[in-house]
Order: C-alpha cells, then structure tokens, then sequence
C-alpha cells in the first residue's frame, strides 16, 4: 500500500516540480535569445556594417526575457501561495 503523504510535503513537492519547469523553460528562452541575437549581429555585420541595427531586436526581446525572468523565475513562489489557497478553499468548500 502507498504511504500517505501530508498536505504540507505536498505543497512543498509541486512547488518544486513547478519551480524547476519554470527555471528550464527560462534557460531554453535564453539560450535562444543567445544564439539568434548572435546570428543577427553577425548578419548586420556582414551584409549591412553601414547601418548598425541589431541592437533593436536586441532590446526588445531582451525586454521580454527579462519580464519572463521576473515572472517565471523570481515570483512564481507567489503565484504558486495563491494558486494553493485557491486549491485548498475549493477542497474544503466542497467537504
């Protein structure tokens, strides 16, 4: 027979699991920033040294990856209180 496991060792497990998804989904983003930013420097560089451009996609994508930072990585203990508290009220609601 399966051991019962507490609420608590509960939480703290999906937590870790969701936490280490997160982490992963932001290092892919990141290395892809990488290696497509390096390609579009190396394009402007090549086929268009006159007009320095690549900085823009630069900028902007790395407003994006900097907010996925943020939300994925640094506040996703946060989102995963609240997503608990609501898991939680619904359960003894329905007891």
């Amino acid at each position: 027979m399966a051991e019962e496991i507490s609420l608590e060792e509960y939480k703290k497990a999906y937590g870790v699991i969701v936490s280490e998804e997160e982490k992963i989904g932001f290092l892919v983003h990141l290395v892809v920033y990488v290696l497509v930013n390096a390609m579009l420097i190396a394009i402007n560089f090549i086929y268009s040294p006159e007009a320095i451009w690549f900085f823009y996609p630069l900028i902007g994508w790395g407003i994006g990856i900097s907010m996925h930072y943020l939300f994925c990585v640094r506040w996703i203990q946060k989102e995963l209180k609240g997503r608990e508290a609501k898991a939680e009220y619904r359960a003894r609601g329905k007891k």
